[in-house]
């Protein structure tokens, strides 16, 4: 199996930076502004403007470019052009950077994949399925006698099947405290009812519908083993590089022997923001993290190194995090690489699930848009300032100026007459259009922007010296838009 080398990543780097330079203001530009601070004419070159013309011109680039992308139709020629430049920028597109699961786990076991729907949305059911058969293919062929630490492990979704299913010991920390007792409540519940589910879910597989049970239905095989409630454990902590992980196991785990420190497969699903790069950083500080796979997600909650302080959602965790997550490489460090915080932001959009569902942006966004042109006319001292968030069931334009007066206590908003806001409606009404090609044309950024996060951590990890690092393309993009594994093994002294 060829290995990714240091220079190899540092190529691909240099080819991204090369890419997003010229665009780094596009990218994090916001959408709120498009209308007030004229985003279609200050952000897309001429010769793309010049392609459009009009409500028909873009519906057609729209259905021809992002719906169908039909290459034969020789129109729009320089829209194609760029999104196909950008396309090369995909890790997607650079398989010589990725390695299969197939590549990476030699001799994989006959242990079937369960799919138990029960307790969990589908979409996180093929997530805990791939990720829990991955590790638990990584410690049977790399570091057998191990113990699992499951970072963020928020519901104990991973955590559980782990446990349940193939039997490990595992520790699943959270900085919250609730989500740890409500992970061991849910794992109560599946312990319960897990030889029933592993039932529906073995018959399923050999294409048998399984009967609903009834009150009068049979009792089942009472001898069957109902698998240990003891191998799985939570703590609430904030997870750093201080944070001792074999302490924390002993303490939990009366079986292990105080006199050795044990084996440790750090995982997370979904590690949310810096916490991602944190267990990098905790994998490579604590010698005995033997094994890490790690999927991220939140890119906008990362701590960046050079970029100005940002607004963040959660400022109590913002001021916990202690270490930088982004750059992590000393190769980005070195060019004080920044993203900012809308770039991150769009780094997390699935431009892979939009295109399958071919789905425009809710007409909120442009209604945003409008609300921040209403703020220049009438509040101009709260340009920028209005946090108005998500908005559910709005029927029109003027009931959402109503819930965000409302909602912002600010009574010159609901001074505003219907005529105005009509008014309004129809001065804009094109750029509403508009703003649907303008946003598929930024989001299709998105997996560069991701690109860029993860092969930093990849080679982060390389320059220290993990030769057996890997970036693994593991879920349905589709089904599950933050899909890409970071694996590393060390090699057992």
């Amino acid at each position: 199996m060829s290995k990714v080398g240091v220079a190899q990543l540092q190529t691909r780097l240099d080819g991204l930076l090369a890419f997003l330079n010229p665009h780094w203001d596009f990218v994090n530009c916001h959408m709120v502004n498009y209308l007030t601070d004229q985003h279609w004419e200050g952000f897309l070159p001429e010769t793309l403007r010049s392609d459009i013309s009009g409500k028909e011109s873009v519906d057609m680039a729209i259905e021809n470019l992002f719906w169908k992308n039909d290459e034969s139709v020789k129109t729009f020629l320089h829209w194609r052009q760029f999104l196909d430049k950008g396309k090369q920028q995909h890790l997607a597109h650079h398989s010589e950077l990725l390695t299969s699961v197939e590549k990476l786990i030699k001799g994989q076991d006959n242990v079937v994949q369960l799919s138990i729907r029960e307790f969990m949305s589908a979409k996180k059911c093929h997530e805990v399925e791939l990720t829990a058969a991955l590790v638990n293919h990584l410690i049977k062929n790399s570091c057998q006698d191990c113990y699992i630490v499951d970072a963020g492990d928020g519901k104990g979704y991973l955590s559980s099947r782990l446990a349940l299913q193939y039997g490990h010991r595992v520790l699943g920390i959270d900085a919250n405290a609730e989500n740890s007792q409500n992970a061991l409540s849910r794992n109560r519940k599946l312990q319960r009812a897990w030889n029933g589910l592993t039932e529906r879910a073995e018959l399923q597989s050999q294409g048998i519908t399984p009967k609903r049970r009834g009150k009068k239905s049979p009792t089942r095989d009472s001898t069957k083993s109902v698998p240990a409630l003891e191998n799985y454990k939570t703590i609430a902590r904030f997870i750093t590089t201080e944070l001792n992980f074999g302490s924390l196991l002993a303490e939990h785990f009366q079986q292990l022997p105080q006199e050795r420190n044990p084996n440790i497969c750090l995982t997370g699903l979904h590690t949310c923001g810096n916490l991602a790069a944190t267990c990098l950083q905790v994998y490579h500080a604590q010698k005995d993290c033997r094994l890490l796979c790690n999927i991220g997600c939140c890119y906008h909650l990362l701590k960046e190194r050079y970029s100005k302080q940002e607004f963040f959602g959660n400022k109590a965790v913002m001021d916990m995090q202690t270490d930088y997550g982004f750059p992590l490489s000393q190769y980005l460090q070195k060019r004080q690489v920044r993203m900012g915080r809308n770039a991150r932001m769009l780094a997390a959009q699935s431009i892979e699930r939009t295109l399958d569902s071919k789905e425009l942006p809710n007409v909120t966004l442009y209604y945003r848009a409008l609300l921040e042109v209403l703020v220049c006319r009438h509040a101009p001292q709260l340009k920028n300032e209005l946090q108005v968030g998500k908005m559910r069931k709005i029927e029109n334009f003027q009931e959402y100026i109503q819930k965000c007066a409302t909602k912002l206590d600010a009574p010159w908003l609901a001074a505003i007459t219907a005529d105005e806001l009509n008014s309004l409606l129809h001065e804009f009404s094109l750029d509403k259009h508009y703003l649907d090609l303008f946003y598929l044309m930024r989001m299709s950024f998105a997996p560069i922007l991701e690109s860029l996060i993860l092969l930093d951590r990849m080679l982060y990890l390389k320059e220290l010296g993990y030769e057996h690092s890997y970036l693994i393309d593991l879920f349905d993009p589709v089904i599950s838009p933050r899909h890409f594994a970071i694996i590393s093994i060390k090699p057992l002294t």
